[in-house]
C-alpha cells in the first residue's frame, strides 16, 4: 500500500487513470457548457452560442469553447509529491496547459484563450497562481508580481473587495463592477501564499475579506458565477486553510448544511473538500464513501454544473472536472482544525 493510500485508495486510482487515459494533445478536454446546472444535455461552443441568441437574444461574441477551467483546477488539486506516474504526467501536461491561458505582457490569466475577447479575470489568476505555487513551478518574483497585480486591481473609491475582473480591458464589460464571493475567496487563498515581498495587509485584501465574511453570514445561496451554495463553502474553506479569521465562521457554515444538499457529484466533493479543509464536525467518512459510490465504471464521476457564466445562463462542466475534484476529495491532506 502506497504512503497516501486511504480506504478509498483503488477509487482514486481509477479517477487519475481515466484523467490520464483523457488526455490530448492539448491537455484535458474542455469543459462543455449546458443550460441547466445539471448539464443534462452539453452543448457545443457553437451550439451555446446560438441559444443563447434565440432564445434570449444576446451574443456572447464568441463560441465558448477550450476554456481553462480542468486545466487550471487540475494544478491546484492534484499532488505535488504524487508516487503514481500517472498524476506526474498529469502534473506536467496541466502546467503547460495553464500557461498557454496566460496574459502575453501582463502576469494575469483567462478562462478562455488568447485571441477570444474575453478579458483576463482575478479568478483565473487566482488559481493559476495558486497551482503554480503548489507544484514549486513559478519563481517567487513571478508569483509575487502576480499577486500585486490582484491587488492593483481598481477597487473604487469605497476601497471594496477585489471584483471578477480587471476594468483596463477592451473587453471588459459595460455594465460596472462585477463581484462574486467564490472568486473573492480564491483572490484571498493566492494572496496569502508564502511570498518574499511584504503586501500585507493591504486595503483591496481586507475589503475582500470582509466581503467573504459577509457571504459566510448571509442565506445559503450561490453566487454569480457559481450557482451551487456547495462552490463557496469550498472556496471559502480552502482560503480559511491560510486566513485564520475565516476559519471558525467557516467551520459553523459547513456545519450548518453538509449532509442535507449536495444533489450531484462536483457538489459532493466540494463538501467532503470544506469539511475537510475546516475540521467541521461532520461524517466525513461516510460523506467519502458516498463520493466513492458515486463513481462511474469508466473511473469517471458524473459532469455538472460548477462554473456559471455570469449574466449568461450557460453552465460549465465535465466529467474530468467533477473527477479532479473527487481523486482530490478521497484523498486527504488537511490535517482536522484544533
Amino acid at each position: 500500500m502506497s504512503a497516501d493510500a486511504t480506504p478509498w485508495d483503488a477509487a482514486a486510482g481509477r479517477g487519475l487513470a481515466f484523467l490520464h487515459g483523457s488526455l490530448g494533445p492539448d491537455g484535458l478536454p474542455s469543459a462543455r457548457p449546458g443550460t441547466d446546472p445539471e448539464l443534462r444535455a452539453p452543448l457545443t461552443g457553437a451550439e451555446a452560442r446560438r441559444h443563447l441568441l434565440v432564445t434570449h437574444g444576446v451574443d456572447l461574441g464568441f463560441d465558448p469553447d477550450h476554456e481553462g477551467l480542468s486545466a487550471l483546477w487540475g494544478l491546484a488539486l492534484l499532488r505535488p509529491d504524487g508516487q503514481r506516474p500517472e498524476e506526474r504526467e498529469l502534473v506536467a501536461v496541466l502546467a503547460r496547459q495553464v500557461e498557454r491561458y496566460g496574459h502575453p505582457w501582463r502576469p494575469r490569466y483567462r478562462l478562455f484563450p488568447p485571441g477570444v475577447p474575453f478579458a483576463a479575470d482575478t479568478g483565473s489568476t487566482a488559481l493559476a497562481l495558486s497551482g503554480l505555487a503548489r507544484h514549486g513551478l513559478i519563481a517567487p518574483d513571478q508569483q509575487d508580481a502576480v499577486a500585486r497585480e490582484l491587488l492593483d486591481t481598481q477597487i473604487g473609491p469605497d476601497n471594496g473587495p477585489i471584483p471578477a475582473s480587471w476594468e483596463d480591458s477592451d473587453h471588459t464589460s459595460s455594465h460596472g463592477r462585477r463581484y462574486d464571493a467564490v472568486i473573492a475567496a480564491d483572490v484571498l487563498s493566492a494572496l496569502h501564499l508564502p511570498v518574499p515581498a511584504g503586501r500585507l495587509p493591504h486595503p483591496a485584501a481586507e475589503a475582500t475579506l470582509r466581503y467573504v465574511q459577509q457571504h459566510l453570514t448571509g442565506p445559503r445561496t450561490g453566487t454569480r458565477y457559481y450557482a451551487s451554495p456547495e462552490a463557496f463553502l469550498h472556496a471559502a474553506a480552502r482560503a480559511s486553510t491560510l486566513v485564520p479569521a475565516l476559519a471558525a465562521p467557516t467551520r459553523r457554515a459547513v456545519e450548518r448544511g453538509t449532509t442535507q444538499f449536495a444533489d450531484t457529484a462536483v457538489e459532493l466533493a466540494l463538501l467532503v473538500l470544506a469539511a475537510e479543509y475546516t475540521g467541521a464536525d461532520v461524517d466525513l467518512p461516510g460523506l467519502r464513501r458516498r463520493l466513492a459510490d458515486a463513481q462511474l465504471p469508466d473511473g469517471s464521476w458524473p459532469a455538472a454544473g460548477y462554473l456559471r457564466l455570469g449574466d449568461a445562463p450557460l453552465y460549465f462542466g465535465s466529467p474530468h472536472l467533477t473527477t479532479l475534484f473527487a481523486v482530490r476529495a478521497l484523498r486527504p491532506e488537511t490535517p482536522p482544525a484544533r
